[in-house]
């Protein structure tokens, strides 16, 4: 489950010492604003522990006329001991099995590696049908697909980004086989897509790859070039279903026209291909990178919903609403009755009253709002200090 690291809260300043694991959101500056006062980032008993009297600190706030204070507190929130609590409230819940996820994702990472390191390299045709079969049995039996994305970071994102949007694409396909509004083979071809749709990258210059800042006109052009070398590395390797390579063709389509390879609109895109462009976006909004901070899920959810019928297949977007939620597993929220909370699954019908997990005695504890009559009432993730680039991942 992508859990923000951090959440916000408001205190007064008078609470700040009883937080000694927060950090400031911004630093505190002299009244002329040429001294820092008290530094942003740090830790408040990291601060305090060599001061001989941190009260003096608050005191000094105070004449200064600082009644609160803006912290990020750190997430104690542990994915293992949700998952157990979840299960117990409620034994309908499932997930993807975390060995399943990990070996796929070794497996994924070792091909990919090959791949970058030998140019000939031809990626093993039955091994990665394989591992897509693995992943696709598991979706059959998922309830809660948000909670199976794996965490990711700067050097496994590629890997693990295809695992993700993997897992998230084959659930969608699995949601609209079971409205019948697909057939039931689309549930394979598209985790295969999904686990194979970006090994394009892999024939893109490193210095293109990793760069940390914007990409020139000419050096987007060659990024491009990722679609085409993609097909090639999969016809390659013998994989020829129409489907799946016209889903690794078309991932970067949007549906008002405005994508590329071929600024194809609306229902022109392949069903994979408009599939793979919400899985991507999301998943590329919420994982870390190279040129910019990972955003919260409740941020990128906001986003693909905004670009609902101009980037995006609104049917899609139904789907993604309805199983992944208005406030997505891992966002941290404040609920009605003043507690903090982290969303840990859906309640199937009820997208505004999902199961939260609670930190009591330090021991997770879930919390159902819809049987407890409570409600969110907003957002506490902190998102990154910078403006987030959220075209950024339509594009690359």
């Amino acid at each position: 489950m992508k859990t923000s690291s951090f959440y916000k809260m408001r205190i007064p300043v008078e609470e700040l010492l009883k937080n000694p694991n927060a950090r400031l959101i911004r630093d505190v500056l002299s009244q002329t604003g040429a001294t820092v006062l008290i530094p942003s980032k740090i830790p408040i008993g990291k601060i305090t522990e060599g001061l001989d009297n941190p009260n003096r600190m608050i005191e000094s706030l105070r004449r200064m006329g600082v009644r609160n204070v803006d912290i990020e507190i750190p997430n104690e929130i542990n994915d293992s001991e949700v998952l157990e609590r979840l299960i117990e409230l409620d034994s309908s819940i499932s997930v993807i099995d975390s060995e399943v996820a990990a070996h796929v994702q070794s497996a994924v990472d070792d091909i990919y590696s090959s791949v970058t390191l030998d140019q000939k390299y031809t990626i093993p045709k039955n091994e990665v049908e394989g591992l897509g079969k693995a992943l696709a049995n598991e979706l059959h039996n998922v309830s809660q697909i948000a909670i199976s994305l794996i965490s990711s970071n700067d050097d496994k994102y590629t890997q693990s980004h295809a695992v993700n949007v993997s897992l998230l694409a084959g659930y969608i396909a699995k949601k609209l086989v079971e409205k019948k509004a697909a057939p039931a083979a689309l549930i394979d071809k598209t985790v295969l897509s999904g686990l194979l749709f970006d090994v394009g990258k892999t024939r893109i210059p490193g210095e293109i790859l990793r760069k940390r800042d914007a990409l020139t006109p000419k050096e987007m052009e060659v990024m491009k070039n990722h679609i085409g070398y993609g097909v090639s590395i999969c016809k390659e390797a013998g994989i020829t279903d129409k489907e799946i390579l016209e889903g690794i063709a078309t991932h970067h389509e949007r549906y008002d026209g405005s994508g590329y390879m071929r600024g194809m609109v609306g229902n022109q895109i392949p069903l994979i291909g408009r599939i793979l462009a919400v899985a991507d976006t999301f998943d590329a909004m919420t994982s870390p990178r190279v040129y910019k901070n990972a955003v919260s899920s409740k941020l990128a959810f906001n986003f693909i919903m905004s670009a609902n019928e101009t980037a995006f297949d609104p049917d899609i977007c139904k789907i993604f609403i309805a199983d992944i939620g208005v406030y997505p597993p891992g966002s941290t929220v404040k609920l009605s009755d003043g507690r903090i909370a982290t969303v840990a699954a859906m309640t199937q019908g009820n997208l505004l009253q999902p199961k939260v997990t609670i930190i009591q005695d330090g021991r997770a504890e879930i919390v159902d709002l819809a049987k407890e009559k409570l409600f969110i009432k907003g957002s506490l993730d902190v998102e990154p200090t910078d403006e987030p680039d959220l075209v950024a991942p339509l594009a690359l």
